[in-house]
């Protein structure tokens, strides 16, 4: 996920480091990182609970969703529409990225410099982003200048120029960050995964596009993918803070009523093949003194019904920091490596599982023998009952920061709707992970972990691992690019 943000005025500065403000980002997009959250000893059950949800749908198509939260005097505005990345046309990977990006650089109205001095001057906090499932503009202002920061979010919304000299200063922008990534290892052994694994899915290809893809966008792509995208009847705002429902309804009517509803936009995507034995792939790069390696294969979509006990599955596999059985194993005990994850990325679509380290070359096959021992071992035996508890105290325990502020709070009731997941899913969240048993963990070890049916990317020495690789399987080498 790629957004940016413009953000300034010592008054909202002070009052949102108060109040813990977090980046904008779609849950889809996050990656599985454990906060420094300690869990407590016992689990507290009780259900989170949000003031009052209100919501109305008004004339054009659009639906609002204000929420009350008068902790402090601060309104967050944030205007979703239900299409990202996904949406990028064949052979325009990064498309919808890089529309998100010119929105806030000028309009009708305003040019970027504008948006940017009015903005400043109310103290606010103005952005625009994308995920694989959603577009995004947020607001975020003190409740005396919510007036104002509405104005400068609608006509960011409704009016952008696209203008051809922000189009090139953001390719350029764009284009930099990508050849940067290359000199990553770590970035280099993941983008390379996902594209293996996903094939002709736009999943394979990086939000943010690729050289050849952000390098032939024209301006008719860009204008094509918002007209696509922006559409109130494919859209829903957000109004959380200090503020009653129906000041916010008046609001969002005063500032949206002119907007034409569109034609919902029609997804088609490839059917993806899971990997069938293990395949690997081996990205030559001579002077690596480490090897980077990503194994993995599809993972589940959000709506699985099985999202539960496959969150705490993975907890205990590889998503718990130190406490999960790939770091106590492959770090703490064999000494392999610094650092080891895996995540399940749920999307609309089925996403990836993987898994993630780096190792010294010599140590390359030893790691990755150890890592599918430990998958094998958990299937087996499914996790103790110490480990379960862990995991549930954790994630119940954890859940609450998730809503501290009222940009917090927009962002989840985004991938509310986003995913479907329903009115009570916050308030049922901890009762759902409390339910899942040990039987449960151990049945979707079984089912959606598959350690004999692996992809295996590996970025080091051709020269110093192959030998090692191919007592595993056959393996494919290619230059790095």
């Amino acid at each position: 996920m790629k957004s940016i943000k413009i953000i300034s005025g010592l008054v909202l500065v002070f009052v949102l480091l108060a109040s813990t403000q977090t980046s904008i980002c779609l849950a889809e997009d996050k990656e599985d990182v454990v906060p420094a959250y300690t869990p407590p000893q016992t689990q507290d059950l009780t259900p989170v609970k949000l003031p009052p949800i209100e919501e109305k749908i008004l004339n054009d198509g659009l639906k609002v969703v204000v929420v009350e939260h008068h902790e402090l005097p601060v309104v967050s505005l944030r205007l979703m529409c239900k299409a990202g990345s996904q949406y990028d046309p064949a052979g325009k990977a990064g498309a919808t990225s890089f529309m998100a990006d010119l929105l806030t650089k000028g309009t009708k109205n305003r040019t970027a410099s504008e948006i940017a001095d009015e903005i400043d001057f109310i103290g606010g906090n103005l952005g625009a982003g994308s995920g694989w499932s959603g577009t995004y503009v947020t607001c975020t202002v003190l409740k005396k200048h919510l007036a104002k920061g509405l104005d400068i979010m609608q006509d960011v919304v409704l009016n952008p120029t696209f203008a051809d000299d922000e189009i090139e200063r953001n390719r350029q922008s764009t284009l930099s960050s990508i050849v940067n990534s290359k000199d990553q290892p770590s970035s280099v052994a993941s983008k390379a995964y996902s594209e293996w694994l996903f094939g002709d899915h736009p999943y394979a290809l990086p939000t943010e596009g690729t050289e050849e893809t952000i390098a032939g966008l024209t301006r008719e792509d860009i204008v094509g993918m918002y007209d696509l995208i922006f559409a109130p009847n494919n859209s829903v705002l957000f109004v959380v803070g200090d503020i009653k429902p129906k000041e916010g309804f008046k609001l969002a009517k005063e500032a949206f009523s002119s907007w034409e509803k569109g034609a919902a936009p029609v997804l088609s995507l490839p059917q993806t093949d899971a990997p069938e034995g293990y395949k690997i792939r081996l990205i030559n790069k001579s002077d690596a003194t480490q090897a980077q390696i990503r194994m993995g294969h599809l993972g589940i979509s959000r709506d699985n019904e099985d999202y539960f006990p496959v969150t705490i599955m993975n907890y205990i596999l590889g998503g718990g920091g130190f406490s999960s059985r790939l770091v106590k194993i492959i770090r703490s005990e064999m000494g392999l490596t610094y650092g080891v994850s895996s995540s399940f990325s749920a999307r609309l679509d089925q996403g990836p599982f993987t898994i993630s380290t780096f190792t010294k070359n010599e140590s390359t096959l030893d790691a990755i023998n150890a890592m599918l021992d430990v998958v094998k071992t958990y299937q087996e035996e499914g996790p103790t009952d110490q480990e379960l508890q862990e995991a549930k105290s954790y994630l119940t325990g954890s859940y609450p920061l998730n809503f501290e502020t009222p940009g917090d709070i927009a962002s989840q009731l985004q991938s509310i709707e986003i995913y479907g997941l329903g009115s009570d899913y916050i308030e049922k969240y901890r009762s759902r992970i409390d339910a899942v048993t040990q039987k449960d963990v151990m049945r979707v070890a079984q089912e959606y972990l598959h350690p004999e049916d692996m992809l295996i990317v590996v970025l080091s020495n051709a020269e110093e691992v192959k030998a090692d690789l191919e007592q595993i399987g056959p393996v494919e080498v290619v230059e790095i690019d």
